[in-house]
């Protein structure tokens, strides 16, 4: 009698620990399953959110659009899109019901999982290959031509917008105006200005310059690649000291993006001009440009990354 009662125990214990086991399987194998798709929705959100960005600020309907466009293209519904009022921020939402196994054993057959991202244009706060011209603070307008290498009588007391990037020299800023500089600045640095007109460097740098365009057709402002040579970074500088009434140093304030217009000469003198740009470039490899930015409207002169931002 003892003996089967013992059977009788040792069949229940066996039943709650298979149940046991059962319960242990299917919570393993679908928390796995809900870990997976999980982060294959959170990288579909971040995927959009980074897409709607680089239509920000200038274009914030295009950016809900693209977002959507970018889900729909990874097999991934958004549940909702959301703007910030600078237009500068895009949230993307998005949720998946997800099919589990095991744990339909126990009535349960599916489970939502969520995911949310969220992306913003930043100002450049620090940059490499920057072009050895500047430019003081103005309101910049998107598609205006301004002078970004002064000739006389323009300019100040000899000084007429080049600045020392890489060393001292007409070959060094010859060079610089051509590739960019090598090493990369931030705001707040103090430059060095360039004394003098610098018209035979500044014409077979910048000539160099535009001779690397390969494009067929070449690149216009209509028109143009995103890394196309005619487009310039150059530092918005303020005057950061005299000796006596002449410039010595400059300030860097922001850096801002130009498409190069036109080379002209006359005489000894040369002028460059280019059109004012607004414009994403890409965060985060060697061959990029920016470096790092930062949410400051003070220094907002439409030269942006785009960023994941942490919720």
């Amino acid at each position: 009698m003892d003996k089967k009662r013992d059977q009788g125990s040792m069949l229940i214990l066996t039943m709650v620990v298979l149940t046991a086991l059962l319960g242990i399987g299917a919570l393993s194998t679908d928390m796995a399953v809900l870990y997976v798709e999980k982060s294959n929705l959170q990288n579909a959100a971040d995927a959009s959110a980074l897409a709607g960005a680089q239509e920000l600020p200038g274009k914030p309907q295009s950016a809900y659009s693209i977002a959507d466009q970018y889900a729909s293209s990874n097999h991934t519904a958004l549940s909702a899109i959301k703007i910030s009022s600078n237009n500068k921020e895009v949230l993307v939402t998005a949720q998946k019901e997800v099919p589990l196994y095991l744990a339909r054993f126990f009535g349960i057959s599916s489970k939502v999982v969520s995911a949310e991202a969220r992306a913003a244009v930043l100002s450049a706060h620090s940059i490499k290959g920057v072009t050895p011209l500047s430019i003081t603070m103005r309101d910049f307008v998107y598609g205006q031509e301004y002078t970004l290498k002064n000739a006389p009588p323009a300019g100040e007391n000899g000084w007429y917008g080049p600045v020392r990037l890489d060393g001292q020299g007409a070959s060094t800023y010859e060079e610089s105006l051509a590739d960019g500089c090598t090493s990369p600045l931030s705001i707040g640095q103090i430059l060095e200005i360039e004394n003098g007109n610098m018209s035979g460097p500044t014409k077979k740098g910048l000539e160099n310059r535009l001779a690397s365009d390969h494009r067929i057709p070449k690149n216009t402002f209509e028109n143009h690649d995103s890394n196309a040579p005619e487009i310039v970074y150059i530092p918005i500088v303020e005057i950061a000291a005299r000796d006596n009434s002449t410039v010595q140093e400059v300030k860097i304030l922001g850096f801002a993006a130009f498409f190069i217009e036109n080379l002209t000469q006359s005489g000894n003198d040369c002028w460059i001009t280019g059109r004012f740009l607004q414009i994403i470039v890409s965060q985060g490899n060697e061959t990029s440009p920016i470096l790092a930015g930062e949410d400051d409207p003070t220094n907002d002169y439409g030269l942006y990354s785009v960023k994941l931002l942490m919720n």
